[in-house]
């Protein structure tokens, strides 16, 4: 079934990074199985190999419902979703669940059996994955935040906290709560440490540590360090 909407924009804030009000959604058509109008609760509902595209977005759902008097989405079962970039960069995420608000220009994100998945691919080609419970994202403040056994991850770093948010104006991650932990290998080190708080700048990989920090450094054997410059 195919139907055309005034917009859907489900997707728009996940990145935190689109700018507020973007209109390349604007009749945009939804794919699905089967729709049906609900017009006793003035709601469309869509089931069955849901999916968007268009050159920015894809999105993937087994599941949608959109309410026309709240301007909400609620899409829900292996829920994917890939917003491109001009720069060559993209961001992919998998969810159980997402309600997004279109007047509010935010995005609730929701695990099942597995977590919220993000994956952060740079335009050399480096990934940044997240995992946590939940994500609740705001496109005009250009925010995420993450809750629920957060993980953060590169090709030589993996940080474990409670919570963490993400600044686009900053281009930065903070992790905090339950006394983060950085583990991984830097500059021919293996180390381990614990902070009170803990940024990591999502390009340059810059990592910061503050207050009550803890933890040890040591030397990598030769082998593993040459393995690692490759």
């Amino acid at each position: 079934m195919r139907t055309r909407l005034s917009v859907l924009v489900l997707a728009l804030a996940l990145p935190a990074a689109a700018a507020a009000g973007e209109d390349f959604l604007m009749g945009s058509v939804v794919k699905s199985d089967r729709w049906k109008m609900d017009r006793a609760n003035d709601r469309e509902l869509f089931d069955g190999d849901v999916s968007f595209r268009n050159p920015r977005y894809t999105l993937k759902a087994d599941h949608a419902a959109y309410s026309r008097r709240t301007k909400v989405w609620d899409i829900y079962g292996s829920v994917y979703t890939l917003r491109r970039f001009d720069d060559g960069s993209r961001v992919e995420v998998d969810c159980d669940r997402s309600v997004y608000s279109e007047g509010l220009e935010e995005a609730r994100l929701r695990r099942g059996a597995l977590p919220v998945r993000m994956k952060y691919t740079a335009p050399d080609g480096r990934v940044l994955r997240g995992l946590s419970d939940r994500a609740d994202a705001a496109n005009a403040a250009g925010r995420i935040d993450f809750a629920g056994a957060f993980t953060l991850s590169t090709e030589n770093l993996d940080i474990h906290a409670e919570k963490g948010s993400y600044d686009n104006a900053e281009r930065s991650f903070l992790i905090h709560d339950s006394t983060p932990a950085a583990v991984g290998t830097r500059e021919g080190y293996d180390f381990a440490i614990n902070a009170d708080s803990i940024k990591l700048f999502r390009d340059s990989r810059d990592i910061k540590f503050t207050d009550r920090v803890s933890g040890w450094v040591k030397d990598v054997p030769p082998a593993a360090a040459k393995q690692e410059r490759r």
